[in-house]
């Protein structure tokens, strides 16, 4: 059963990486969702109403023309974060509402690498994705007490990016600190157990913090070193990538 949870995410995350790559090409400039745009490829194809750019299954081409290799990227990455994510949590129904986590961290990763931003119009929705799902796995599996361990933890990570973000606010953007209300959610919730249920959730989202602070430096060193040139580096990938990992080992950081 487990091993066919993990295909079908796999297949999953094939078809919501192609739906992503609308999102990322057209939210960040307010353009409707549907039909045509100069310049672009392709206009999206229509999934069960849903506006769509796929690139595997369109072979990375369209009308002769190549398509953005971006999009085969998105794709990919997709397919990886919800495959891990259903080999650790594929018995359970926690895995719906943490792939949702795992797209949204796909979209605001892909945008701010090439525009320096994170969109409200994917954050906020994504938060009222989140919340009623956490509650509906909480109240099925029967651990009401974790729902507000998640907003211990979102309401945490926020304040500590915010306090980032108020020091230093050309190192942490307010698109981080919005997006730490979603990742703190999941990490709350994730967090907490009967014997830590406030620590827990507080100790996952330092975890995910550091490692997020980590990962940025090296990556924002590398930019740096490959570009040579000194600026501004998107932070947000590295917060989700920190908060991936956090949430693919919760079970042994909770503690």
């Amino acid at each position: 059963m487990h091993g066919a949870v993990i295909a079908g995410s796999a297949v999953l995350g094939l078809l919501v990486g192609s739906l992503l790559n609308v999102l990322i090409d057209r939210v960040p400039h307010g353009v409707p969702l549907r039909g045509e745009r100069d310049g672009e490829a392709s206009a999206p194809v229509s999934w069960f109403g849903l506006p769509a750019q796929p690139w595997v299954l369109r072979r990375g081409r369209h009308a002769g023309e190549p398509l953005p290799s971006r999009w085969l990227w998105v794709e990919i990455v997709t397919v990886a974060v919800f495959v891990e994510l259903a080999v650790r949590y594929g018995d359970s129904s926690l895995l719906v509402p943490l792939l949702v986590l795992g797209a949204s961290l796909v979209a605001v990763s892909a945008i701010d690498l090439e525009l320096l931003r994170i969109p409200d119009r994917i954050t906020f929705p994504t938060l009222a994705l989140a919340l009623p799902l956490i509650v509906v796995v909480s109240v099925q599996q029967d651990t009401t007490d974790a729902i507000p361990a998640a907003l211990i933890g979102s309401v945490a990570y926020f304040c500590l990016l915010f306090t980032t973000h108020m020091i230093y606010p050309a190192g942490m953007g307010f698109g981080d600190v919005k997006l730490a209300l979603v990742m703190g959610l999941y990490l709350g919730w994730l967090g907490w157990t009967p014997l830590a249920p406030v620590g827990g959730p507080l100790r996952l989202v330092l975890y995910a913090l550091m490692l997020g602070c980590i990962l940025g430096v090296v990556f924002g060193l590398a930019v740096q070193i490959v570009s040579k040139r000194r600026g501004a580096f998107p932070f947000g990938p590295a917060l989700a990538a920190g908060c991936l990992v956090v949430v693919l080992f919760a079970a042994d950081l909770r503690y």
